[in-house]
C-alpha cells in the first residue's frame, strides 16, 4: 500500500533565512507558548496542499516578510516530493525524485472546460501519492451523481485543525450537507476502492416529474392521433360492403384467374389464326404469281399466232402477184426460181399453239378457282381473328380490369380493417407502456437512494468502537463504563452520551480519540491511506471555564501517542499541556520546542517574528 508522511515544512523569504521544521516518520511533538508560530507551521502545510483554498490565501502575517512555503513529502515508492507555493498564486511547483511523477507547475483548482491548454491539477499528484491513478469520481449525493474526489476534501481526515478539535459536532463528517456525502463516499473509496460506478445517477424529482409529464403528453397525443385516424378509416369502411369480404375477395380472385385464362386461350387462338392467315396469304400470292406468268405466256402465244398468220397471208398474196420474166433495166430474160411454201408448216405450228393456249386457259381457270377458294378461307380466318380480338379487347380485358378494381376495393377494405386493428393494438400498447412506465417511475422513486453510511459494514463499526473503548481505557478516562462509535451520528458516544454533554476540553479529548481510532483502522484496513495524522491542540479548551483535566488522563493520552505509533503522528500543543514527567525524546519522539525566549532555544517558527 502506498503512503506518505510530512518530512519537512519550509517558510521561504527573499529577505531573511528560511524557516524550517523537520519531522520524522514517527511521533512528532511541536510544543510552545501562544503566538510562537505552532499553527503557522500547519497553515504552511495546508496552504501548499491547497486546503481551505477560498479562505487561506496567506499562511503568514503580512508583517512577517515570508511569501512562500514548501512541504517535503517522504515516500517509499517515489522518494522525496517537494511541493512549493507562493503567496497570491493558485499554482504549486512539484519536484520529485521519481520520474513517475512529472516535475512542473500544477494548479490547485481544476480549470474550466474553456481553457485551451490547461495545466495539470495538483490533485493528480496527491492521488498518486495515495496509490490512486487519476482522479476517481464517487457519488456526491443520494442520486448517485458523481463528483471528483479531491485531496482538499480528504485532508480533514489527516489534519485535525484547532478550530475543529473542540467542537461537539462529529469530527470528520462535514457540517455542510452538500459536503457530507462526497466526504463519506471518499472514505469508502479509500477503504475499499469502490466508486459505485455500477450505479447510474438518479434524476432529480423535479426533472422526473417534468419527464413523466412529457412522456404522458407525448403518448396521449399519439393515442389521440391514432383515434382520429381510426375515425377516418371507419368512414371509409362504411362505404364498402363489409359482408364476408374475404369470401368475396376469394371469389373475385378465382374469377380473375378464369378471365385471365380465357384471355390467354383467346390470344393463343388468335396467334394460330394469324399463322393460318399468313399461310393463306402466301397461297394467294403464289396463285397471283402463276396467273401473272400465265398472262405473259398467253401474250407470247398470241404474238406467235400473229407471226404465223403474217407468213401465211404473205405467201398467199405473193402467189397471185404477176410474175416478172424480163429485167426492167436490160430487158433480159429472167428465169423464175422455184419457191418453198411455209403454209403447211405454219398451219401445223399454229395448230400446236392453239392447242397450248387451250391448255393454258384451263390451267389459268384452275388457278383462279384455287385463288378464289383460298381468298374465301382467308376472309373467314380474318373474320374469326377479328372476332377473337374483339372478344379480348371489348369483353375479356374490360372484365378483368373490372374484377381487378373490385379486388383492389376488397383489399383496400381489408387493409383499412387491418390498419384499424393495428391502430387499436398500438393504442393499447401505448397505454400499457404508459402504465408500465408509471409503475417503473414509481418503483424508481421507491428505489434505494444512496446513503453512504449504509455501506460501512459491521466490522468497521465494531472495530472502531472497540478501539475507541480501548484507547479511553488505556488513557485512564475517568468513570468509563463503555464507549462506542455511533455510525448514524458518525461520532463517539461515551457512557451512552454524546460529546455535547461535556465541555470544550472533553470535546477536544474525545475528538482526538476518534482521530486515533480512525487512524488505526485505516492503517490496518484501508486500500489507500496517507499514513500520517496531524492533531492541533488535542487538549484545547481545558484551560477555559476552569475545566481541569486529570493528570492521569493527560499522561495516558500522551503515553498512548508514544506507544501506539501506526505511521506518522504530529501533535501540536501548548507547552503547559504537554506532560513534563515524560521524556519523549528518550522514547524516540521528535520534539520541537518554541520557547518564546530570545536567548533560550528557538523562539518560534519564523525568524525575527516576535
Amino acid at each position: 500500500m502506498a503512503g506518505f508522511y510530512i518530512k519537512r515544512i519550509i517558510a521561504r523569504s527573499d529577505l531573511k533565512e528560511d524557516a524550517i521544521v523537520d519531522f520524522t516518520s514517527g511521533l512528532n511533538i511541536i510544543q510552545g507558548r501562544s503566538d510562537t508560530g505552532k499553527s503557522c507551521v500547519l497553515k504552511c502545510m495546508e496552504f501548499v496542499f491547497g486546503g481551505n483554498y477560498d479562505k487561506l490565501k496567506n499562511p503568514f502575517k503580512e508583517s512577517s516578510g515570508y511569501d512562500s512555503a514548501s512541504v517535503v513529502i517522504g515516500t517509499e515508492q517515489y522518494g522525496d516530493v517537494i511541493l512549493s507555493r507562493k503567496v497570491g498564486s493558485g499554482q504549486v511547483e512539484v519536484i520529485a525524485d521519481s520520474e513517475e511523477i512529472e516535475n512542473g507547475i500544477y494548479v490547485i483548482k481544476k480549470p474550466g472546460k474553456n481553457v485551451k491548454k490547461p495545466k495539470p491539477v495538483l490533485n493528480l499528484v496527491m492521488m498518486k501519492l495515495l496509490g490512486i491513478d487519476g482522479e476517481p469520481e464517487v457519488p456526491g449525493n443520494m442520486r448517485f451523481e458523481k463528483k471528483r474526489m479531491t485531496w482538499e476534501n480528504l485532508l480533514r481526515l489527516y489534519y485535525i485543525k484547532e478550530e475543529r478539535i473542540d467542537k461537539p459536532d462529529p469530527l470528520f463528517e462535514p457540517v455542510a450537507t452538500y459536503e457530507k456525502t462526497l466526504f463519506l463516499s471518499s472514505l469508502l473509496f479509500l477503504l475499499t476502492g469502490r466508486d459505485f460506478s455500477e450505479h447510474d445517477a438518479q434524476t432529480k424529482k423535479e426533472i422526473k416529474k417534468a419527464r413523466k409529464e412529457a412522456v404522458h403528453d407525448y403518448v396521449n397525443q399519439k393515442i389521440r392521433e391514432a383515434n382520429q385516424r381510426q375515425k377516418e378509416l371507419a368512414v371509409q369502411i362504411e362505404n364498402l360492403d363489409d359482408a364476408n369480404v374475404e369470401e368475396q375477395l376469394r371469389e373475385m380472385v378465382e374469377s380473375l384467374q378464369k378471365t385471365e385464362s380465357s384471355i390467354s386461350a383467346a390470344i393463343e387462338t388468335s396467334q394460330k389464326l394469324l399463322a393460318d392467315i399468313m399461310e393463306q396469304e402466301a397461297k394467294v400470292t403464289e396463285c397471283e404469281v402463276l396467273l401473272s406468268r400465265y398472262g405473259h405466256l398467253r401474250s407470247q402465244y398470241r404474238a406467235d399466232i400473229q407471226r404465223l398468220t403474217f407468213i401465211v397471208d404473205g405467201e398467199q398474196n405473193m402467189s397471185t402477184a404477176p410474175k416478172v420474166s424480163t429485167c426492167p433495166f436490160c430487158d433480159g430474160k429472167i428465169t423464175p426460181r422455184a419457191k418453198k411454201s411455209y403454209i403447211e408448216a405454219s398451219r401445223g405450228e399454229l395448230s400446236r399453239i392453239v392447242s397450248q393456249m387451250d391448255g393454258l386457259a384451263a390451267s389459268e381457270k384452275d388457278v383462279q378457282v384455287e385463288k378464289a377458294a383460298v381468298e374465301e378461307k382467308l376472309r373467314e380466318l380474318k373474320e374469326q381473328r377479328a372476332d377473337i380480338e374483339k372478344l379480348i379487347q371489348q369483353e375479356l380485358k374490360p372484365q378483368a380490369s373490372e374484377i381487378e378494381k373490385t379486388i383492389e376495393t376488397y383489399r383496400g377494405y381489408i387493409q383499412l380493417s387491418n390498419e384499424v386493428d393495428l391502430i387499436v393494438q398500438y393504442a393499447k400498447g401505448w397505454e400499457q407502456d404508459l402504465t408500465r412506465y408509471d409503475i417503473a417511475e414509481n418503483e424508481e422513486e421507491k428505489a434505494i437512494e444512496y446513503h453512504p453510511k449504509e455501506y460501512f459494514d459491521t466490522e468497521f463499526q465494531t472495530n472502531v468502537s472497540e478501539d475507541m473503548d480501548s484507547i479511553l481505557r488505556e488513557c485512564q478516562y475517568l468513570n468509563l463504563t463503555g464507549a462506542r462509535f455511533n455510525l448514524s451520528s458518525f461520532d463517539i458516544e461515551v457512557n451512552g452520551e454524546t460529546k455535547a454533554s461535556h465541555g470544550k476540553g472533553y470535546h477536544s479529548y474525545l475528538n482526538t480519540v476518534v482521530a486515533l481510532a480512525f487512524r488505526n483502522y485505516f492503517h490496518d484496513h484501508a486500500k489507500y491511506n496517507a499514513d500520517f495524522l496531524i492533531i492541533d491542540t488535542p487538549l484545547h479548551g481545558f484551560d477555559e471555564n476552569d475545566t481541569e483535566l486529570p493528570d492521569s488522563m493527560k499522561d495516558g493520552l500522551f503515553k498512548y501517542f508514544v506507544h501506539h505509533l501506526t505511521g506518522q503522528l504530529i501533535i501540536v500543543e501548548n507547552t503547559d499541556h504537554v506532560p513534563s514527567n515524560i521524556d519523549f525524546e528518550a522514547l524516540g519522539a521528535n520534539v520541537i520546542t518554541f520557547t518564546k525566549k530570545l536567548n533560550e532555544g528557538r523562539y518560534g517558527f519564523l525568524h525575527d517574528v516576535y
